[in-house]
């Protein structure tokens, strides 16, 4: 099978990643995969640096001839059977390209959708089939009435192997620390937070849990991992600012891009997730597999991974209270802590495997193909 990656975004965060893990993964088991993206676009300087071929195409606008005739002329030039599409403006071009190849949309996101005439018409003719990656999103997908129900795929996110194999090394979690010149080290108690600096992802409530937790005398450090896009630079500013004006600065580390995901969670004894809107977030099944505790926000698709009692923690969105007080539940019983987290690792083990997840892409992709 011949598949044909496209994104039109210029920034590199976890859609992006998804998208070069799964064309890595389907290049490494034999399948002919390229990515179409803008030429400057970080996920294309990515997709180089990994070896997947590469297709220069800016999706804007969308439906100009020439961007049209540049995606017609690349799937002609690689016979490609599939096309997975990732974001709006590019989902539009490939739904031209449906005489030629089969054509896939995935919906990266878990919240209401816009629906009109003209919408549901592009949705209707312009894919055969989509992949959401979680059950609300899916959900979200038949309320709109963009797609029937047979032809909805969910395919939520994973944990690389890396993730289910930290370094094991005596006070590794220490030495992580101390590469990141994070004040007492050995005495804090970090809270993380990993992806792009957007106001959606919450950074804002981590810096304000780390203040309600040090009021209350707990030594917490925030970890911030991620950075903005050029359009969230602001936010990011923002964010430095909160900190100071919380006068928690020197208790926070912003780290920013991070090709160490695995090391960044393992440096933390806890990871919050507060967004505000999310699918599943990648995060979730890395820090599970890593073998960290979860306190998500209660929205979009987390609650169907983050499980209380089961797998994680859970609060409303934007509930500074509401998140330090499962973190001071981490804290204050780690036994009981320690068995959710073993048993959110054994739920990764069986159902966040990368492998795994790329069968059941491959499955949406030959139903698109038919």
């Amino acid at each position: 099978m011949r598949i044909l990656h496209t994104l039109a975004e210029h920034g590199l965060g976890g859609l992006e990643f998804r998208t070069l893990e799964q064309a890595s993964w389907l290049q490494s088991h034999g399948y002919e995969v390229a990515i179409a993206s803008p030429a400057a676009s970080a996920v294309s300087r990515e997709a180089r640096a990994r070896k997947i071929a590469t297709v220069d195409i800016d999706f804007r606008p969308a439906y100009s001839p020439s961007t049209v005739l540049t995606l017609r002329r690349a799937v002609k030039a690689l016979r490609i059977q599939v096309i997975d599409s990732h974001s709006r403006a590019d989902g539009k071009t490939a739904a031209l390209c449906r005489d030629l190849c089969a054509v896939v949309r995935t919906r990266h996101f878990a919240k209401s959708m816009r629906t009109s005439p003209r919408r549901r018409l592009e949705w209707k003719i312009g894919c055969d089939h989509v992949i959401a990656t979680s059950d609300v999103g899916k959900q979200e997908l038949l309320t709109a009435r963009l797609v029937p129900e047979d032809r909805i795929s969910v395919v939520g996110e994973w944990a690389g192997d890396d993730f289910f194999h930290p370094a094991t090394q005596p006070d590794a979690s220490l030495r992580i620390r101390q590469s990141l010149a994070m004040a007492a080290p050995e005495n804090a108690y970090v809270i993380a937070t990993v992806g792009m600096l957007r106001p959606e992802k919450g950074q804002a409530d981590l810096l304000r849990v780390v203040q309600w937790l040090r009021v209350q005398g707990v030594p917490a450090v925030g970890l911030v991992v991620g950075m903005p896009t050029p359009s969230t630079k602001p936010y990011a500013y923002e964010l430095y600012r909160l900190a100071v004006d919380l006068g928690i600065a020197e208790h926070v580390v912003f780290a920013g891009h991070r090709t160490d995901v695995a090391d960044m969670i393992q440096a933390a004894d806890v990871v919050l997730v507060p967004s505000a809107t999310e699918a599943w977030s990648r995060i979730v099944p890395e820090s599970f597999a890593v073998g960290r505790p979860v306190v998500a926000s209660q929205v979009g698709g987390l609650p169907e991974i983050v499980a209380p009692g089961q797998t994680g923690w859970l609060a409303a969105p934007g509930d500074i209270a509401g998140y330090a007080g499962c973190i001071m539940q981490i804290r204050n019983r780690p036994h009981e802590a320690q068995a959710i987290v073993a048993n959110a690792r054994t739920f990764a083990e069986s159902n966040f495997r990368l492998a795994g997840k790329m069968f059941s892409t491959l499955q949406a992709y030959r139903r698109a193909a038919g």
